[in-house]
């Protein structure tokens, strides 16, 4: 039984236990194996939990202030990364207090709050701005993964066709203005630069062939400009 093995394992256990903290029994139980058996592989269960979770971290890059990339790119980058984690471990964005999923979220949210602000007075705004970002990602994992696909916004957009635009008459007003939606509501990449713009003005705006360039990188891997 390799380790890759049984870090495998462990992260799935840890999933279906809500990323509480890892047991023996589970663990074993998942490889099929007798948790006496498992011993003979595992010396300590609190190195292994926490190399899963270094495992599942790895997969998402952290904003770092020393990066020539915008921070704006970066944080864009970091949290469609965290969307991908999330489809595939729905309940890590929602790790109980305490465990060591939650001490990886709130090391994040230091992360981000040490590139991100430039004065004392922006660490609880950035620490709320990214909350709520997380909060965005995290749902659009949730409805893609309910809809059974990753462009989750065309539900969305053909219930919205089909009501009575005389009840609903202000959701239609910028199909009547505009002629269709703007990307800020209809693209991931777009609508979290456009809440970033409004939760950290700190940060500079992007120009349009980065963002452009994030949403076909985006919409490529995960077949989708969704919701």
């Amino acid at each position: 039984m390799t380790r890759e093995k049984i870090v495998a394992a462990a992260l799935q256990v840890m999933e279906d236990a809500d990323f509480a903290a890892l047991s023996m029994r589970a663990l074993a139980r998942h490889l099929g194996v007798n948790h006496a058996t498992l011993y003979n592989y595992v010396d300590n269960l609190a190195e292994v939990e926490q190399q899963a979770l270094d495992e599942l971290m790895s997969r998402i890059p952290m904003p770092d202030a020393a990066s020539p990339v915008p921070l704006r790119q970066q944080l864009i980058e970091h949290l469609l990364a965290v969307r991908r984690t999330q489809l595939l471990y729905p309940k890590f964005c929602h790790a109980p207090p305490g465990s060591r999923a939650w001490r990886l979220h709130m090391g994040c949210v230091a992360q981000v709050i040490r590139a991100c602000c430039g004065e004392d007075d922006q660490v609880e705004d950035v620490a709320i701005a990214y909350n709520a970002l997380i909060g965005l990602v995290a749902t659009s994992a949730e409805r893609s993964r309910a809809s059974g696909s990753n462009t989750s916004i065309t539900p969305d957009l053909e219930a919205l066709a089909a009501l009575p635009r005389d009840e609903f008459e202000p959701l239609f007003r910028p199909l009547v203005a505009n002629g269709g939606y703007a990307p800020k509501l209809t693209s991931l990449v777009y609508r979290l630069d456009h809440l970033i713009g409004l939760l950290m003005p700190q940060l500079p705006p992007l120009d349009e062939e980065a963002i452009a360039a994030m949403q076909t990188t985006f919409s490529k891997g995960a077949g989708s400009s969704g919701w």
